[in-house]
């Protein structure tokens, strides 16, 4: 299972015209069926990563990493996803190394001043996600579940309070930890791997083969796939 863990996000407006542009060498494309030939094409294309430069949206190779880490007090919390091998987050500071969960750790992140780190795994029959708090009392590490996801997180940002994720075949937004907006995607197996967001109902994901514009109030998807 190819992993694929970026987090990149940039937040430009809070209108609801669009103004971003798509580079001049995509076009709009058929979204692809469940099962399709074009499909399964998509699965053998490159990564595509995207970011913005001067409303024009940029595609560049897709960076690969198996961790993450959090400062926290002198030492860090680092998360590991090694896919259908496992993973782990442990603590680590110069004295000592220590594991607080096992679990393919996707990111950590901070909100509101607490900790929290996203878990998940699409492999086989298998696919899950899980928002988990990290507790901290007592000079002791614990955890507890915050909300269950439909399925694997694979890239996420937060903008205003509200958590973007783009999961194994969904776009979910999280807001006050309920699930605000469910988009059922056609994305399986293309792993999400960046976010840009015009604003709460314009957004731009990068996946393997092409870039996919969201709007979340209309549940609207388009695809854009390279040119020729």
């Amino acid at each position: 299972m190819k992993i694929i863990i970026t987090f990149l996000l940039i937040s430009i407006s809070s209108c609801d015209q669009p103004k971003i542009e798509i580079p001049n060498n995509y076009k709009e494309t058929k979204i692809p069926r469940e099962s399709s030939i074009e499909l399964q094409n998509l699965n053998y294309s490159d990564d595509i990563s995207i970011k913005l430069e001067e409303n024009l949206i940029v595609t560049y190779p897709t960076p690969r990493k198996s961790s993450s880490q959090l400062k926290f007090r002198d030492g860090l919390l680092i998360g590991y996803n090694h896919g259908e091998w496992g993973g782990e987050l442990i603590y680590k500071t110069e004295k000592t190394e220590f594991v607080i969960k096992e679990g393919n750790i996707i990111s950590i992140f901070e909100l509101n001043g607490k900790i929290y780190f996203l878990e998940g795994l699409a492999h086989l029959s298998t696919n899950y996600g899980e928002i988990y708090e990290v507790e901290y009392f007592n000079k002791k590490f614990n955890y507890k579940k915050k909300l269950e996801l439909p399925d694997e997180p694979q890239v996420f940002q937060i903008v205003n309070g509200k958590i973007y994720i783009g999961t194994f075949e969904n776009f979910v937004i999280i807001n006050n930890w309920k699930i605000e907006s469910l988009i059922k995607g056609f994305w399986e197996s293309l792993y999400p791997n960046s976010l840009i967001i015009e604003n709460e109902n314009h957004i731009f994901m990068g996946i393997r083969g092409g870039i996919v514009e969201i709007r979340p109030n209309e549940k609207q998807l388009k695809f854009y796939t390279k040119n020729k």
